[in-house]
């Protein structure tokens, strides 16, 4: 095999992934599904027989438009190959998998301009980090003596509002005017992310990001979080792995409110074709600014997660840990421990019902027990009573493809936590549009 084509069957297997979990509910689906066997056992033939019924029964789905495209490049026909492939590259989530077979194309041609040109637009196009660096690796066989990509950024803003009913998430009290309190809010999230050296799976990349948010009748809590960081990614045993350390700062009111320094590790590793599983740990040295000096101390975190995607649903199952060890907050002879241990499951799913729309929706449990009993007067007396919280999340949301790299983002959530103290207890619920651009 010529060292140019030695990576087309992972471009080919990420396709035949995708049309895995499509069900058969129709004769069309069913030849689709004969179609995807017959790839599978290297019947080429067989399988773009059967691709082509599907598509005269009407079945016009990327999916399907992807598998005629990889069968027919493995037939050798690859004007047909192209012609499929050059119609994806105006999908923005496949134009990168799109160019750089249409580059794998242009190889098995000898046209080796032309294929330098598709595997640069590869890199170039929204898409897994993945493809990209095989693209890299195509670019740098074709031109051995190349210098290192140059850095390459690429950068996402969210702007939008809604309204939340409980600002504070805390209960109505007397004792405080805000508590159980709704308003409306405007949010900005953005952020940037440089390759300083090397590809997107190994190498050096600096990242950068801004979120704000400002309520109109409730400005007192109003907050700002900025957060720069050097990640550095490298394959090790089967692994993705990638090594971190990050500045945070944090605002209140437009007052300074915290400072974290984190040092990060993450893992990543597939478990077949529609598994992946994800480690992380975090650890961070925290400086509570201003008058919040008691909030100072460490604060570690674990995480680990299981991705499945079959088909083009995807669904994440998650745990995580978070460890603090805080000042606390001493007054007198009263005590405040703000040093939680927290336990959280969560569930998250995404769905494109079409070209152009996807769903997805959120659900969590929260279990926070706080390290020493808080002691407070009540009613003359010092009473001693440690604070342990549940919450529970969910969220149901959509996204609508404006343009390429334009998103209009709708999303409902609601929270309920109960807890030893009533303060604690309470229910929110928080409605938002936003607008997001990828670029």
């Amino acid at each position: 095999m010529r060292p140019g084509f030695k990576l087309a069957p992972i471009a080919m297997a990420t396709c035949l992934a995708l049309s895995a979990g499509v069900a058969q509910a129709s004769p069309g689906m069913d030849a689709f599904g004969r179609g995807v066997t017959a790839f599978r056992a290297g019947d080429y033939e067989a399988a773009l027989s059967a691709f082509l019924k599907a598509r005269a029964s009407g079945i016009d789905s990327t999916n399907l438009r992807y598998d005629l495209g990889s069968t027919y490049f493995k037939l050798g026909r690859y004007r047909e190959a192209a012609r499929e492939f050059e119609a994806l590259s105006r999908e923005p989530a496949l134009a990168a998998l799109a160019h750089y077979n249409l580059g794998l194309i242009a190889l098995a041609e000898h046209r080796k301009r032309q294929a330098m040109a598709a595997f640069k637009r590869a890199t170039a196009s929204e898409g897994s980090d993945k493809i990209r660096a095989l693209a890299y690796e195509q670019i740098q066989r074709l031109n051995p003596t190349a210098a290192s990509p140059a850095p390459r950024w690429v950068g996402f803003a969210n702007l939008g509002g809604g309204y939340d009913n409980n600002v504070s998430l805390l209960s109505r009290s007397n004792l405080i005017t805000a508590a159980g309190q709704g308003s409306n809010f405007v949010q900005l999230l953005a952020g940037a992310i440089g390759q300083l050296q090397g590809t997107p799976d190994h190498g050096l990349r600096l990242i950068g990001t801004v979120y704000h948010v400002s309520y109109s009748s409730l400005s007192a809590y109003n907050q700002t979080l900025a957060r720069l960081g050097l990640a550095y990614r490298q394959p090790m045993s089967g692994w993705a792995t990638e090594a971190a350390a990050y500045l945070n700062y944090s605002y209140l009111h437009g007052s300074a409110f915290e400072q974290f320094n984190s040092l990060e590790f993450r893992a990543w590793h597939p478990l077949g074709e529609d598994w992946r599983v994800r480690l992380r740990y975090r650890y961070s040295r925290i400086t509570g600014l201003a008058t919040y000096g008691y909030l100072s101390g460490g604060q570690q975190q674990l995480g680990a997660q299981a991705r499945w995607t079959p088909g083009q649903l995807k669904l994440r199952l998650g745990y995580e840990l978070e460890l603090n060890n805080r000042s606390d907050l001493t007054i007198g002879n009263q005590f405040y421990s703000a040093s939680p241990t927290r336990q959280e499951v969560y569930l998250r799913a995404s769905w494109p019902v079409s070209g152009k729309v996807k769903i997805f929706a959120h659900a969590s449990y929260q279990h926070s027990r706080y390290g020493s009993p808080d002691i407070t007067l009540q009613g003359g007396n010092l009473v001693s009573k440690r604070r342990v919280d549940d919450r529970y999340l969910e969220s149901l949301g959509a996204q609508y493809r404006l343009s390429s790299g334009w998103y209009l983002v709708g999303e409902y959530q609601h929270t309920h936590a109960h807890s030893t103290f009533s303060i604690y207890t309470y229910g929110s619920d928080r409605y938002s549009l936003q607008v997001e651009h990828y670029f």
